[in-house]
């Protein structure tokens, strides 16, 4: 068996070898270097004598919807360096000046408008892509492209200036990049890297216009960027940023149940952010104190009749910086799990085919997301705990890479490690493989306090371990695609320091998408269909789901989007005998059906708005019978102007058994915004929950466990002024009320007042 393994190894990496080498070299372009006099202002003018000299490419190859054609609007970005700073002017021509759609929005809020940018490979080696875009107003956003995992890390901020004007015939747009915000080879002379500068155009359709043509049959448009000679003084910066920040606040807190009054305590902490360049592919990122209190406020998710720990994603920018260097196929490194750091310390660096990324934090306490094969829980300890994280990867070629990738968490008794290695291998332009292998070390504590099917599966002080694979491949045509994937997790595998709620869990599934490209003039320009089916067992091999799906979209005027879809699950419910984690013979089977319908449109500049409808039959958890369920989503955005925009989203879940009703669940998410400019915004924020139970419709030991009614109501007010990533003033007020059972109505039981000043220093 190993030789046929070594054999297959070595086979594929001399096919790609031969793929990459009868690729050929595409004639590259050059960029200019040229030394601005006067010095450039970034005012979306393009009125500086330099600009004549630019560099000219235009941006008209068609890429979506479809990558076929050439658009007779004839978008132009002219690019130069001046050896520090790369600069782009992109003239943005169009026949309907009135249709453009722009607003002063948020930082990484640009996507609803029309909006123009650049691509960035410095490394010329198809692996990440930097990612720089602004609306014809400066609004920017800015993400790195991974194009192994195919993740767009849009948390990433990098320090760089965009400003636009509106002309009476389109728009422009200038871009100032500093060669410091990214990392690339310190190769001395020529550079090649390769760039792509992109327009998008939200009409009818939402057209995505290019420099290169980009073919949909290949799946990796990052690999089909061209290349482009030139940056021969650019060097990546070495020096230090020190970013000081002052926290000061007020909170308060009350016990409602018990009628106290308001308790509270005044705090007032400074922390030290700072970032040092070692090399132009070398970074360090180190925190003291630092301040990870979540500013933005997280979207709000039902969580009833739902047995797994929802996800929430990460904001706070010492774990956002590269954080790209730490992705693989599965999500091991989830810095959410890090509640409470004192101080962290981040290394990551790219060297010609090499990239690496090591970071090490402390928390004042431990919070973990114990895995099950039909439910997960949460468990906090009290004791401080030390987690680090180590990844390195090697892109052989353009075709093949491969990696490591090692976890640690400790806190008391209790550890858990990990270390696992993957590969990603395009056979193909068309045919991708990766693959994943992961190995476990754990260890439980006494006080995690352990419950249901969590408490039977970790309930030891004995140390286990587990293992995890993951097999996926993909085949890609411009019409149509098809995939299959293979998921396996052992009894006892664990990623604390990851987000993988599923353990004792093995999934295969398989599926595809077919697209019809009408005319673009017609009433229904595009038609989808897709589906996938997957089954899961237990390691034990015992059955836990089967579930196919299936879907049938329009795409139609006005940026609408209609989709149908169906699906068929037969799923067991939850165990008779909780101390077993045997699931045949403990576990009773249903069958699960319904119907969905999707609905989007964008009817005019500043407008959006989707529905959701699903109505079927489901597992009702809590009691364990099927039920009927009906799901509703609703969310609208509309802007009164270019600085005030109005966001609502309403969701709402219902169950009835036999015609009667058993819960109904509301969420209602408001966010009023004032965008006084790029830079400050005044934002206003409701978010309401309210869970209604119908108990005489549960299950006797339930009725005496749950509350008939449950509501929350959260309010923030704040006001936020960056100048860039770093230097940033927020000041807002939040508070929070409750209402269930003991309460007669919703009590406000917590609030605070809470100011953020920090300003970074380049030395």
């Amino acid at each position: 068996m190993p030789s046929i393994f070594y054999s297959a190894i070595l086979t594929i990496f001399s096919v790609s070898s031969v793929l990459l080498s009868t690729a050929g070299h595409a004639q590259t372009d050059e960029i200019p270097t040229l030394v601005p006099d006067p010095r450039i202002v970034v005012n979306g003018k393009l009125d500086e004598p330099v600009w004549q000299h630019a560099r000219r490419i235009t941006i008209h190859f068609m890429t979506q919807p479809t990558d076929q054609g050439i658009s007779d609007i004839g978008t132009e970005a002219r690019v130069f360096d001046d050896g520090q700073t790369l600069y782009i002017g992109f003239i943005a021509p169009d026949p309907q000046p009135d249709k453009i759609r722009a607003f002063y929005r948020n930082r990484d809020n640009i996507w609803n408008d029309d909006v123009v940018g650049v691509k960035i490979d410095p490394y010329n080696n198809k692996q990440l892509a930097y990612q720089f875009f602004a609306n014809p107003l400066g609004s920017q956003a800015d993400s790195i492209e991974n194009a192994q995992t195919g993740h767009e890390s849009a948390s990433w901020d990098g320090f760089w200036q965009a400003a636009g004007q509106l002309t009476d015939d389109g728009y422009v747009v200038e871009m100032a990049i500093p060669f410091a915000v990214m990392n690339f080879p310190p190769q001395a002379g020529l550079k090649t890297w390769a760039l792509e500068f992109v327009r998008f155009m939200p009409r009818d359709q939402r057209v995505r216009l290019s420099s290169a043509r980009i073919s949909h049959a290949n799946k990796c448009w990052v690999c089909q960027m061209p290349a482009y000679r030139g940056f021969a003084q650019a060097t990546s910066s070495t020096n230090v940023i020190i970013a000081p920040s002052l926290v000061a606040g007020r909170s308060e807190q009350r016990n409602v149940r018990q009628h106290q009054d308001w308790q509270g305590e005044n705090n007032v902490e400074l922390s030290l952010d700072a970032k040092w360049a070692i090399s132009p592919d070398i970074t360090l990122n180190a925190t003291l104190n630092p301040d990870f209190s979540q500013v933005e406020a997280d979207v709000q998710q039902l969580s009833v009749n739902n047995p797994f720990t929802l996800f929430y994603a990460e904001s706070r920018p010492f774990f956002t910086e590269n954080a790209d260097y730490f992705a693989t196929p599965h999500n091991l490194v989830h810095t959410r799990n890090i509640s409470a750091p004192n101080a962290g310390a981040k290394v990551t660096g790219r060297t010609g085919q090499h990239t690496y990324g090591f970071f090490a934090a402390d928390d004042d306490s431990t919070t973990l997301v114990l895995p099950g094969n039909l439910g997960s829980d949460i468990a906090v300890m009290d004791t401080a705990s030390k987690n680090l994280a180590a990844r390195y990867s090697f892109a052989y070629n353009n075709m093949i890479s491969v990696g490591v990738i090692g976890t640690w968490r400790e806190a008391g008794d209790y550890y858990n490690g990990l270390s696992g290695v993957d590969a990603n291998i395009r056979l193909t332009a068309k045919d991708t493989v990766s693959l994943q292998w992961l190995y476990s070390q754990s260890r439980n504590a006494g006080q995690m306090g352990l419950r249901g099917e969590a408490s039977e599966r970790y309930n030891t002080d004995q140390p286990f371990n587990g293992q995890a694979y993951r097999i996926n491949y993909q085949h890609s045509e411009r019409n149509w695609r098809w995939f299959g994937r293979y998921d396996a997790r052992s009894k006892a595998f664990r990623a604390d320091l990851g987000f993988m709620p599923e353990t004792d869990w093995n999934k295969f599934t398989t599926g595809g998408e077919y697209i019809w490209h009408l005319a673009a003039d017609n009433v229904i320009n595009r038609v989808r269909v897709s589906g996938d089916w997957d089954t899961t067992h237990n390691a034990a091999g015992e059955f836990i789901e089967d579930e196919a799906e299936g879907y049938a979209g329009i795409f139609g005027p006005r940026g609408s989007y209609l989709e149908l879809g169906t699906y068929q699950r037969e799923r067991v419910g939850r165990r008779l005998d909780n101390t077993s984690l045997a699931i045949s013979g403990n576990t009773e089977r249903f069958d699960e059906q319904g119907l969905s319908l999707f609905a989007e449109v964008s009817p005019a500049a500043g407008m959006m708005f989707f529905a959701f409808w699903q109505h079927g039959t489901a597992l009702d958890l809590t009691n364990n019978r099927l039920s009927d369920q009906n799901r509703i989503e609703l969310e609208g955005r509309y802007s009164f102007n270019r600085h005030l925009e109005l966001s609502l989203r309403y969701n709402q879940t219902s169950m009835d058994y036999q015609s009667d009703r058993v819960f109904t669940a509301n969420l209602t998410d408001m966010r009023l915004i004032y965008q006084f400019s790029n830079r400050s915004a005044l934002r206003l924020v409701l978010l309401y929950t309210d869970l209604q139970r119908e108990l005489e419709n549960y299950q006797n030991m339930s009725q005496q466990q749950l509350n008939a009614r449950s509501r929350q109501l959260n309010k923030q007010l704040l006001y936020s002024y960056n100048l860039n990533p770093q230097t940033v003033f927020f000041v807002g007020y939040s508070d929070g009320s409750l209402q269930d059972d003991e309460l007669s109505r919703i009590t406000p039981s917590e609030r605070s007042a809470f100011l953020k000043f920090s300003y970074a220093w380049q030395l």
